[in-house]
């Protein structure tokens, strides 16, 4: 069964929470079970040094055995401590608990009463080397009489009673983290569903209604955050997608109208031909027509391929060392007949005689063709067009000009978009629609720049090169 990101969410921050509140649980546990501990060591500690003056009272002979008894069993009901004196020997004389008879004058040799000799004072826990059934919290203390260790004294606590005394604490401390825990979890489900969640599910349900054509769905999120942009991107992408929709869809019906209309022509004047609707001495001038229209087709589909190959990418460039200068004055030769059929001036102003530059010389022929080409077509009868090259820093500037018609403000930037036509103006040339774009898929491929310049009156077009 697949797993919601969300579902991932909440048992991610639940095994974080119970991981946390539990590790904190147990060390305020550790720490508050320490903490009594070492209360109950200093308390053991204190009684110790009052047993000095009671022992020393006894030695003295100041009090006789059954007081020190007494005063033991007193001690021993108001700190639960089993407390022993022993006497240098090692032999028990002092006993807190009821078997006295059993434990008085019993010998304990072992390793803490020399210790204790040494005037050290020793905290143990643990059976006392198996004298007790039970853990015991035990502290040993010199009987210091005249400046010497005339005795011990032991006070042993258990520590059951120390644990006991802890249990509450430590149901308060589990008990909180278990309604932490559950209060967090609650704390983190509502805040994930309404700060993530939900502007996710959002998002995949605009996504499945674009993917199902609806490109003019979008997301509304407004929050300042890492979602947000989320949303933003999502709808940046949206806008890219209806925008690409909106040119399939131009693209199809412009390649349709450009086929159709030559298409149209060619059956027209080939029935015509074929049925005596037109009559044979003016065969010869239909053929023709229906020629143009073929070549007209015939540009129309090379245009197409070489814009889809440099647009996929396939179309490789042969770069190469060749003179723009001269690649110049042969495409004006080329159209000297357009030119001289409109009585066009063609101003041509090249830096230098000889310009070496690095590209592929076929490619960079169509793109000045083409500027040529568009410029002879949108230049008016006796109209001027100018071509210059220029030097700057380390690249050749060539541009294109032509004191037609100039283009609005608000179609410049779709002048490169596929069979895009400004205006019935500019749309007398007959030309496919393709060429700009053509022009910039093949600049853009040498890596290089290519702008317009629209003004009142007149339009520049202008592309860079590398300077060999």
């Amino acid at each position: 069964m697949k797993k919601s990101l969300y579902t991932k969410l909440i048992t991610t921050y639940f095994i974080i929470l119970v991981i946390s509140y539990s590790l904190i649980a147990v060390f305020l546990s550790f720490w508050f079970y320490n903490y009594y501990k070492d209360q109950k060591t200093n308390e053991l500690i204190r009684e110790g040094i009052n047993l000095n003056t009671i022992v020393s009272n006894y030695i003295h002979g100041k009090t006789d055995a059954s007081r020190l008894k007494y005063e033991l069993s007193v001690i021993d009901r108001l700190l639960n401590a089993r407390i022993w004196v022993i006497d240098n020997y090692g032999y028990i004389y002092g006993y807190s608990g009821d078997e006295t008879d059993k434990i008085t004058g019993k010998q304990i040799t072992n390793a803490e009463i020399d210790e204790v000799r040494k005037r050290n004072i020793i905290v143990k826990t643990g059976s006392f080397r198996g004298m007790f059934t039970t853990p015991m919290l035990t502290v040993g203390m010199p009987i210091i009489i005249d400046d010497q260790v005339r005795s011990v004294v032991f006070l042993h606590s258990p520590l059951n009673e120390i644990k006991s005394a802890l249990k509450r604490v430590f149901f308060v401390i589990w008990m909180s983290a278990f309604f932490a825990i559950l209060i967090s979890a609650f704390i983190i489900y509502y805040f994930s569903e309404r700060i993530l969640i939900k502007p996710l599910d959002k998002i995949n349900e605009t996504a499945k209604l674009i993917s199902k054509g609806e490109f003019e769905r979008r997301v509304n999120l407004t929050s300042d955050d890492e979602i947000g942009d989320l949303a933003k991107s999502f709808n940046y992408m949206a806008d890219s997608l209806e925008n690409l929709e909106k040119m399939r869809r131009s693209f199809i019906a412009n390649i349709s109208h450009e086929l159709r209309s030559p298409m149209t022509s060619i059956n027209g004047f080939l029935s015509g031909i074929l049925d005596g609707t037109i009559p044979k001495e003016k065969t010869a001038y239909y053929l023709n027509i229906v020629h143009d229209e073929i070549k007209r087709l015939i540009r129309l589909i090379n245009d197409l391929l070489d814009l889809a190959r440099l647009e996929s990418g396939e179309f490789s460039l042969t770069i190469g060392v060749f003179d723009i200068n001269e690649l110049i004055r042969q495409r004006i030769i080329k159209f000297e007949d357009k030119i001289n059929k409109k009585k066009i001036n063609v101003d041509v102003v090249l830096t230098g005689n000889k310009i070496k530059v690095k590209g592929d010389r076929d490619r960079i022929d169509q793109v000045i063709t083409n500027l040529v080409d568009n410029a002879i077509k949108f230049t008016p009868e006796g109209g001027v067009i100018e071509i210059r090259t220029a030097i700057k820093e380390d690249r050749l500037l060539v541009s294109v000009y032509n004191n037609g018609p100039a283009i609005p403000k608000d179609e410049i930037a779709y002048i490169w978009d596929r069979f895009h036509k400004v205006d019935k103006a500019r749309s007398k040339g007959g030309g496919t629609g393709l060429g700009l774009s053509i022009v910039r898929q093949i600049i853009n491929q040498h890596k290089q720049t290519v702008w317009v310049e629209s003004g009142e009156w007149g339009t520049k077009f202008t592309f860079t090169l590398s300077l060999a």
